[in-house]
């Protein structure tokens, strides 16, 4: 898979749902790089690139892929790589995040 391919296939969507970071119905949410009283992170799901209108935020603009990478505060070959993982190309040993989730499921379901 390429990176034309990532770029595809990743909707903006599934990255900040994967940092549970939720948008209001003008698809605006508070930007996670400053301190936010009103929503100025713009998405704009038909380009999947988003955009910060604060004048204090050094963020900028960028597509998912970059915000990956600065949400993770990673290369962009691991932010690449961690696309292609939210794509489900890429399987990867399960963080403890998903641990505690599993358990927490198989523990209410006991119930």
């Amino acid at each position: 898979m390429d990176i034309k391919e990532i770029k595809e296939r990743l909707s903006i969507a599934t990255v900040l749902n994967h940092y549970s970071l939720s948008q209001d119905r003008n698809n605006r949410l508070c930007c996670p790089w400053h301190n936010d009283k009103t929503p100025s992170l713009q998405i704009y799901p038909k380009t999947n690139t988003w955009t910060c209108f604060s004048s204090n935020c050094t963020a900028g603009s960028g597509d998912a892929i970059e915000m990956i990478q600065k949400m993770d505060k990673s290369t962009k070959h691991e932010a690449l790589k961690k696309a292609a993982e939210l794509c489900g190309e890429i399987k990867t040993e399960p963080g403890l995040k998903e641990i505690f989730t599993a358990q927490r499921k198989s523990i209410h379901r006991t119930k």
